[in-house]
């Protein structure tokens, strides 16, 4: 049965591994101080100047504090269980990964046209993308998937932008950008989804 999937670890077993990747890191971090941080968080000089490209992937795996961590990894976690038994696993992964990445471009594009050169840290802008991509799946079932209608996912996307643009040391464009971004990347698989079952003459949803 469908229930049954959902709840078994192995339907969301890549987000287990993302969720099991970003708390050693935490614990590395607290053993080793700032060592994780001076090398692996987003910095657009560092990125830019001294051409640390691998910044914009290692940033979405490291978190502040435990706070921090907790919030991030709470989320992950229930999205993780309702996207990645729906979408598989690699269209999951690929949701995850290019959100993250996407949203450490933007970041680094805001410090670039703002001038505030700043240290940014954590997996919201991943998650983000996965919020962006569940989206998109409500709008394909019609407006409510499980327990999700469009209008309570719409108001959590308001709210949480909205909070993210008046709260302080919250980088708001990394929230936007994996936003867009999972809302893009979920867009365009399901447009791929249809165009190869009308090809195939399939009737899949």
């Amino acid at each position: 049965m469908e229930r049954e999937k959902t709840i078994t670890w192995r339907s969301y077993f890549v987000t287990l591994i993302i969720f099991a990747i970003n708390a050693i890191a935490y614990i590395i971090c607290t053993q080793t101080g700032e060592l994780l941080y001076d090398i692996g968080s987003m910095n657009a000089e560092k990125v830019i100047v001294e051409r640390q490209y691998y910044r914009l992937v290692t940033c979405m795996f490291l978190h502040a504090d435990i706070d921090h961590i907790v919030s991030n990894m709470i989320f992950l976690i229930g999205l993780g269980q309702m996207l990645e038994s729906a979408l598989g696993h690699i269209r999951f992964l690929a949701v995850y990964l290019l959100s993250g990445f996407a949203a450490g471009a933007v970041s680094l594009l805001y410090s670039v046209l703002t001038g505030d050169i700043y240290d940014a840290v954590g997996a919201s802008g991943a998650i983000f993308g996965l919020i962006g991509a569940l989206l998109i799946l409500v709008i394909i079932h019609h407006g409510r998937y499980r327990n999700v209608s469009i209008g309570r996912i719409a108001f959590a996307i308001v709210y949480m932008v909205y909070a993210g643009a008046r709260a302080e040391r919250v980088d708001n464009a990394a929230h936007v950008g994996g936003l867009m971004c999972g809302v893009m990347v979920m867009a365009v698989m399901n447009a791929i989804r249809h165009l190869c079952n009308k090809n195939m003459g399939g009737y899949g949803r």
